[in-house]
């Protein structure tokens, strides 16, 4: 491996450089003539007093590593340190050959730095696995030493030599934190660590109690690696990020750990926990530690109230290292001002924010993070350049202040001598150059990390004091300034319990000029408040949802449309207040993903589901966070009532499909699975149409299909194939019904599957065949028009669509059909009929009215016409005109009226819950969301235009259906 020498620095100090060059050279006669190696050999040597040192002591080693190959040499390191150590072996023995391993290792990542053959990633990975290593050995001698006096059991019953192989099961682990978690340990790091135990994995021989035993294990342990011998020193350790270090133990027991982390851990050591990683120890017992702490660091919800915390930790900083936003001599490179720090708290802030929605952010290493955030673009891609290249500066200025002396410090050096040194270690030609670059990198990162963290500022506006707020309100338009300064003073008091907390109603404070803004721009500013008043009555505490307003003034709007607009969706955010975090995800307001996008954000969150309780909840969050999303793009007519209607319909196919699976699994470990068979579901209604609103039920039905209907499941407790499915099919239904913490998924209906809720649940497809050919009413058959094949296994989904088509073309009595479908219309009309033109499904001439001309007319035309079905009503209706069952005008007619009639009924279901029982509960706002929707200019047009088209849509049934029905003869009559 070689290096070009122009890209390295010429040593500061010629003489020393030359002085231990002559030394190295003359150990190995490879070196002469080698001008790549000298080239490196100055360049270390005349800047580091530390590695002129190593290579003093150790030569041949410096000559071999000076002259390349990097990653065979720390790989032999690293075999070195995993061999079986000799029996009977001293810890001061260990203790020289540790230090000796770490003088190699500083010295080779040094130069693999320096000339370029190692990465920025590639030398604190390797600092970070020789950390590991030396950990794993020195634990590996210590238990050794503990299994011979009997303290500790041999993992396999019988003496072995020490390795790391003896910590396999040994119940004793040790976490490490920080840049030694996350692989991103510096040059001359200390190393930041927990020890815990399980104790149920432990196996204590001794005569004590395990406690006493892996405390002095541990102390024994920091020891080895910390203890400053004629031979150095390994790593400094750090045990003061384990829980309460001021009371507790060095080592503790998960139980003891666990249980303080979630009643008394502050936000700080959340953060922390994101790079913790098992460095060393029982690599099972530290995973499902670690796998039980997962919960609590990744929030499912976007923690705003944490960023308080978070920031006041940074602000303490600052003024206790008097940080100055310099970047020069002094300027601490890791705590200052667009330092390292500033990158690290920018990335993890992000992911507590995001990643309990985002698994894929659960990334320990800060350059990982980035590039994630980049990705799901919660950080924009000059943001992302901005950090990532600037913490690859940062870290690389870093490490060569500390390669200089080993000094543990992240300062520029103040002296002029040592300064002078560093800028030529740099690669730079004079200070001034080497000034610009850092300020070129720290300016940019503490400007987007303050723009994150602003000051806080918790001055109150005095315009809206006590005294001064119902003239403050007049002014802003509210229609009852004096109540509504009541509905505020209330809050003041604390009247709901959201409120209750000194810290809620200061967010409160801080927040509410912008939300009264707000609410001043909608239509009736004072109903919008006491909505708002309903809504955090609501809510079991304040502080995360007035924190996430104040992190997001951009919120306020929306927050008063909603308010304004839509008191169903407010209802809804009453319950589900975190829904506001989906806002914030960075493609809300674009069009909802593809199918295959959406199934892989979903199966992403399920994968993290840590059991079939938590797979439950993960839907239902995923259901309404998308839903909501639906919702505010149609409020906001960012979306049309058909994109909408699609979107909700692709949301609930992939949710379905995943839940199934998920279901499936779970009853397979009871009852098994039949080899070659499976259940499917159809969707019917509006959910086969792709049609489905905010408030939509799912239509479905289940069939199922085995080979060999005389067959067994293949579990612990099989079952035959009818009851086998029968069980699953309401398990799916549970699953998706059931009332968690998070609330519902979907209402089903099951009414329209054979010989509806009188038949069983789950039927076969010879069943279902041979219902729809030889039992079925007509307006079974109707509804089958808008079946939609939702899941089927392969060897059953051809012959299931197959089936429905052949159903659907079957030859027909064209009076008998006309006569049933009349006769099926008059009794719906008896039971759900009304002249409110507000009921868009109901009334005369609505949708129910348009499905049926349609429906009919399939059924009616199908044996002649077999491509005519679609379960998509829009796209009947053409397929009709297209085969002469509709004339052009008859068709203009229902596509006018169909999308008309479902814009207005999916804004009055979405913001009204259904349908309003006359004009007057029509809000004001609303009236003019609705108009803007419509394309009209006043209320009353719309009305009119409504009634217009339901009277035209009427007239057509008449002429289709109730007409020609009415002329057919009687029985009378024959």
């Amino acid at each position: 491996m070689s290096h070009s020498t122009h890209t390295l620095p010429k040593a500061y100090h010629k003489e020393k450089a030359d002085e231990i060059w002559a030394a190295v050279a003359e150990s190995d006669s490879a070196l002469k003539g080698n001008e790549s190696a000298r080239a490196l050999a100055d360049a270390l040597f005349g800047h580091s007093n530390f590695l002129a040192g190593i290579a003093r002591r150790q030569p041949a080693l410096a000559a071999a590593y000076l002259q390349g190959d990097p990653d065979s040499h720390f790989e032999a390191i690293l075999a070195s340190l995993t061999a079986p150590r000799p029996d009977g072996e001293k810890t001061p023995d260990l203790m020289a050959f540790l230090r000796e391993q770490k003088s190699a290792t500083a010295f080779l990542t040094a130069a693999a730095d320096v000339a370029g053959w190692w990465s920025l990633e590639d030398v604190t990975t390797a600092l970070s696995r020789f950390a590991d290593a030396a950990l794993e050995l020195a634990l590996a001698h210590l238990l050794h030493a503990s299994m011979k006096a009997g303290e500790l059991a041999w993992p396999n019953g019988e003496e072995e030599a020490a390795s790391p192989a003896l910590a396999a099961s040994c119940g004793y682990f040790i976490l490490g934190m920080g840049k030694l978690g996350a692989y991103e340990l510096n040059y001359s790091s200390d190393i930041d660590l927990i020890a815990l135990y399980d104790t149920d994995r432990v196996r204590y021989t001794g005569t004590k109690t395990v406690k006493q035993c892996f405390i002095r294990l541990t102390q024994e342990l920091m020891k080895i690696m910390e203890t400053r011998t004629m031979h150095g020193y390994v790593f400094r350790t750090d045990l003061r990020l384990r829980p309460d270090p001021g009371a507790t133990p060095v080592a503790l027991a998960v139980e003891a750990a666990e249980t303080y982390y979630h009643s008394m851990a502050v936000n700080w050591e959340r953060s922390a926990m994101i790079k913790a990683r098992v460095v060393a120890g029982d690599q099972t017992a530290g995973k499902a530690y670690l796998e039980t702490m997962a919960r609590w660091i990744w929030r499912k919800n976007m923690d705003f109230a944490a960023l308080n915390d978070i920031a006041a930790i940074k602000n303490q900083i600052n003024r206790h290292y008097g940080q100055t936003q310099t970047a020069f001599k002094g300027y601490n490179v890791k705590l200052g001002y667009g330092g390292i720090r500033e990158i690290e708290f920018f990335t993890q802030i992000n992911q507590l924010l995001h990643a309990g929605r985002h698994p894929a952010l659960r990334l320990r290493g800060t350059l990982d993070a980035l590039d994630m955030l980049a990705m799901d673009q919660i950080i924009d891609g000059k943001v992302h350049k901005t950090l990532s290249k600037g913490y690859r500066f940062l870290r690389t200025l870093e490490h060569r202040i500390q390669m200089m002396n080993d000094e543990q410090t992240h300062d520029i050096p103040d002296d002029d001598d040592r300064f002078a040194c560093l800028v030529s270690f740099m690669g730079y030609a004079d200070e001034a150059s080497f000034k610009e670059a850092v300020t070129c990198h720290t300016k940019p990162i503490s400007q987007i990390y303050e723009d994150l963290l602003p000051e806080d500022d918790t001055a109150k506006n005095d315009g809206y004091s006590e005294g001064d707020l119902p003239a403050t309100l007049a002014k802003l338009g509210f229609e009852d300034p004096d109540n509504s300064a009541a509905v505020i003073d209330g809050w003041r008091r604390g009247r709901h319990r959201a409120l209750r907390t000194e810290r809620a109603r200061g967010l409160l404070e801080q927040i509410l000029p912008g939300l009264l803004e707000a609410f001043s721009g909608t239509e009736n500013a004072g109903s919008a408040l006491t909505r708002f008043d309903r809504f955090i009555s609501q809510l079991p505490g304040g502080v995360q949802l007035f924190s996430l307003l104040q992190s997001n003034p951009s919120l306020f709007q929306l927050l008063a449309h909603v308010m304004g607009l839509a008191p169903a969706l407010a209802e809804t955010l009453g319950k589900k207040p975190d829904l506001w975090d989906a806002v914030l995800e960075p493609g809300f307001y674009a069009p909802l993903e593809s199918e295959e996008d959406l199934r892989e954000k979903l199966e992403e969150l399920l994968d993290s589901a840590r059991d079939y309780q938590d797979i439950l909840d993960i839907v239902r969050r995923f259901v309404a966070e998308h839903r909501f999303r639906i919702g505010v793009q149609l409020l906001e007519s960012l979306a049309s009532v058909e994109e909408c209607g699609e979107a909700h319909t692709r949301l609930a196919d992939v949710t379905l499909k995943a839940l199934t699976k998920r279901v499936e699994d779970e009853f397979a470990t009871k009852h098994g699975r039949f080899e070659g068979g499976g259940i499917s579901i159809v969707a019917m209604g509006k959910y086969g149409g792709g049609e489905l609103t905010h408030t939509s039920d799912l239509d479905i039905v289940f069939l199922y299909h085995v080979p060999d209907m005389d067959s067994l499941s293949d579990g612990p407790k099989p079952l035959m194939p009818s009851q086998y499915f029968s069980r699953l099919g309401q398990h799916i239904i549970t699953a998706i019904t059931a009332l968690t913490p998070e609330g519902r998924l979907y209402e089903v209906d099951t009414r329209l599957r054979p010989s509806g809720s009188q038949g069983p649940l789950v039927v076969t497809l010879k069943t279902f065949a041979d219902y729809y050919t030889e039992a079925a009413w007509a307006w079974e058959h109707m509804a089958l028009t808008r079946a939609r094949v939702i899941l089927a296994p392969d060897s059953i989904r051809e012959a299931l669509v197959s089936t429905i088509i052949s159903v659907l073309t079957a030859s027909r009595d064209g009076d008998a059909l006309l006569r049933a479908v009349h006769d099926m219309r008059g009794k719906l009309f008896a039971q759900f009929g009304t002249d409110n033109p507000w009921a868009i499904k109901h009334a005369r001439g609505g949708l129910v009215d348009m499905e049926f001309i349609c429906q009919y007319l399939m059924l009616r035309e199908g044996n002649r016409a077999k491509d005519i079905f679609h379960p998509q009503l829009d796209e009947s209706i053409s397929r009709l005109a297209a085969a002469g069952a509709l004339t052009e005008e008859q068709a203009a007619t229902l596509h006018g009226g169909h999308e008309y009639m479902q814009q207005v009924q999916s804004l009055l279901r979405l913001c009204l819950g259904g349908s309003p029982a006359d004009d007057s509960a029509i809000p004001k706002a609303l009236r003019s969301t609705l108009c803007r929707a419509t394309g009209k200019a006043t209320f009353n047009d719309l009305r009119a235009d409504l009634v217009r088209k339901q009277s035209d849509i009427y007239s057509l049934f008449q002429t289709v259906i109730e007409e020609p029905a009415n002329a057919l003869p009687t029985a009378e009559d024959a």
